[in-house]
């Protein structure tokens, strides 16, 4: 077992590859440019509150990157 190894168990493999393929869609969807302020639930939650779909969406964005980050190593050494 490596430090990198430690959370992630042989048993959440599959979990962890959709995880992982989920965030590199966010953040795949981020480079091409969608616009996020065009979905439903953003579009209601940002009548309720200014500003806050946007701060959400931007919070996933930096939780996928995060993943990719913690996650891919691990998952790509074993």
């Amino acid at each position: 077992m490596n430090i990198l190894n430690i959370t992630l168990g042989e048993s959440n493999d599959l979990i962890t590859a959709s995880i992982l393929a989920l965030a590199c869609f966010r953040v795949w969807l981020e480079i091409m440019g969608f616009d996020f302020n065009r979905l439903p639930l953003t579009k209601r939650l940002g009548q309720q509150i200014q500003g806050s779909g946007q701060r959400i969406h931007r919070f996933g964005l930096w939780m996928s990157i995060g993943t990719i980050i913690f996650t891919a190593p691990s998952f790509l050494l074993s």
